[in-house]
């Protein structure tokens, strides 16, 4: 007959393995996964993710034997302030790309309803809803993000200001003295330049449209009319659309039946200015003075 052993070696063996300091394998896997986490990112989500649950799937008295666990605390309480702040960011995006002048024309509903959601969730500090409202409103920002990159490349124009009149110029973004020259050769009925000048402080600015190397004077004022969109002849040859805003009204001072100017009725129809997508650099365009239907641009790189 088979003796047990001894109630006394039972007991000495289980204060050895408790004076060896045996761990838990559950305990010792736990702790890994929290080591694994390291410095913490938008994206250790699955890594924090994956050591809160070993965490939990332990009992009340193995959790005690978990070592690290202040660092699996941090680890959480990291990831909820960079998600915090990741959420104020695209929220504070969603605002700047909903207030484009593209954005009219893209159904805004999606991208409106995940901003409401992510500032709810902000206002409640619901950190167990911060990744999900955050995903959604990321995605619906680089959807709207895309189809604004998309729109633009359509443009010869660029965006420059914000509100109802984005495509605008102000009188001080353009040169304190013109000097525009089309951008690519067109026939002798067209001004070969654009020249302003200031000859005293109690006139206003002159400008000048040079055709067949003569002009007379005349002034300018700015409008600032709702977007319009103009077809334009670029560098190329080709033709290109270019959003504009600013309008430029010219007219003729001097007397024209003592002092002919026999193209001042094309020179005072309605011309804009305008930045150019590809550089910022100020375009003046002038309608075709051959009766096509297109705009003639002038830079002053020319």
């Amino acid at each position: 007959m088979k003796r047990s052993a001894p109630l006394a070696a039972v007991v000495g063996l289980t204060l050895a393995l408790s004076v060896t300091g045996c761990t838990d394998p559950s305990v010792s896997a736990t702790m890994k996964s929290i080591d694994s986490i390291g410095t913490v990112s938008i994206e250790s989500k699955d890594a924090i993710d994956s050591a809160n649950k070993q965490y939990d799937s332990l009992d009340k008295e193995l959790k005690k034997e978990v070592e690290n666990y202040d660092e699996l605390k941090s680890a959480n309480k990291r990831y909820d302030q960079l998600l915090y702040s990741e959420i104020t960011k695209e929220i504070s995006h969603s605002q700047e790309i909903l207030s484009s002048y593209f954005a009219q024309q893209f159904d805004t509903k999606e991208i409106e309803a995940a901003k409401t959601d992510a500032q709810a969730a902000l206002d409640a500090s619901d950190t167990d809803g911060y990744y999900k409202v955050y995903k959604a409103l990321k995605k619906a920002d680089k959807e709207l993000d895309t189809y604004i990159k998309d729109e633009k490349k359509k443009s010869y124009s660029m965006e420059t200001y914000g509100g109802d009149n984005p495509f605008r110029l102000e009188e001080s973004d353009l040169p304190s003295e013109w000097s525009f020259k089309p951008i690519t050769l067109q026939s002798s009925t067209h001004p070969s330049w654009v020249m302003s000048e200031k000859k005293a402080t109690d006139l206003p600015t002159y400008v000048y449209f040079f055709i067949n190397q003569t002009s007379r004077e005349y002034t300018y004022q700015l409008n600032q009319i709702p977007t319009k969109a103009i077809k334009v002849q670029d560098e190329d040859g080709k033709m290109q659309t270019a959003l504009v805003n600013t309008e430029v009204q010219f007219t003729g001072q001097f007397d024209q039946v003592v002092n002919v100017d026999p193209n001042k009725e094309l020179n005072e129809r309605p011309a804009y200015f305008f930045a150019r997508a590809k550089d910022n650099a100020i375009v003046l365009a002038l309608q075709n003075y051959d009766g096509e239907d297109h705009y003639v641009l002038y830079t002053s790189g020319s």
